[in-house]
């Protein structure tokens, strides 16, 4: 279901967020409509969707600000919200595939209906997917930008390489170490697709600690939850983390693919840039997604 708000000027660009009612991709979402962007948010809950959309339009004075509700995890959910979007016939100038799974109470492997594991399907397949789904869109504006969110935490990392054959967890399975494969998965999805598609800029932002509303973990266990406090204590908000999305989203001048905290360009881990893995990955997605 998509809200659509009136007194929309057709000169106004548009973004995509995902995961856009809560943290950083909250704050990016606010931010980019304070440039007087038409922001819709892709949720899957409609309350916080709805909450969160309200109030960015009550904070910024912009009430172009609507959102899409999608299970990213599954792939016909993916479909329906690119059919969404697209049935406005508006163009779009970003996307920002922002939202991730990361679950420390998961224990086992979950395999959706499309054959995913369900971290991959929300971190990888459904970047991979809404992104190739939006393509006319966002060469339409002349203009096109997609951002994937990757994280630090690869840095601890650095000989990290892409087990191709425990993409479903059934070798091994943690959600941490899943996690940051994912990551990696991403960010080999973005170089690949940034090779292929030369008329939009894909680039990636390496998430550095941020604090956490901990409020939206009453499923961790003690430990962690002091172990996040602490952590806390050591990270920067959300909102200068968002600065950097709201960055490649709406300026000019930023060529690079990697950027982290600080808005500086790095590079990513040795093993993304392997042209051999990134196809094989490709492979394994077109597979599963038709597309």
């Amino acid at each position: 279901m998509i809200v659509t708000i009136p007194e929309r000027s057709d000169e106004m660009k548009n973004c995509i967020i995902t995961g856009g009612n809560s943290g950083i991709g909250f704050q990016a979402a606010k931010q980019i409509a304070e440039k007087g962007y038409h922001v819709t948010l892709i949720c899957r809950n409609e309350e916080r969707a709805s909450n969160a959309a309200a109030t960015i339009s009550k904070e910024t004075g912009n009430n172009q600000v609507d959102y899409i509700l999608s299970d990213l995890s599954i792939m016909s959910d993916v479909r329906k919200a690119a059919a969404e979007y697209l049935s406005q016939n508006r163009e779009l100038h970003v996307l920002i595939n922002n939202a991730a799974d990361f679950d420390l109470s998961v224990k086992h492997p979950i395999i959706t209906d499309d054959g995913f594991e369900k971290q991959f399907a929300t971190n990888v397949a459904a970047p991979y997917l809404l992104s190739n789904l939006m393509l006319e869109a966002l060469r339409n504006s002349g203009n096109g930008r997609i951002i994937n969110i990757s994280s630090q935490g690869l840095c601890v990392f650095p000989f990290i390489k892409l087990d191709l054959d425990n993409l479903d967890g059934s070798k091994h399975y943690s959600p941490s170490s899943t996690y940051y494969q994912n990551k990696l998965a991403l960010l080999m999805l973005s170089l690949f697709m940034r090779k292929q598609y030369k008329d939009i800029r894909i680039q990636a932002i390496r998430v550095t600690n941020v604090k956490i509303d901990m409020s939206r973990y009453d499923n961790l266990p003690d430990i962690m939850k002091r172990a996040y406090s602490i952590k806390s204590k050591f990270s920067i908000s959300p909102e200068e983390m968002a600065r950097v999305y709201t960055m490649l989203a709406t300026e000019d001048g930023y060529e690079g693919f990697l950027y982290d905290e600080k808005g500086s360009e790095v590079k990513a881990n040795k093993s993304a840039y392997d042209k051999n893995t990134q196809k094989t990955l490709i492979e394994i997605l077109v597979q599963k997604t038709g597309i």
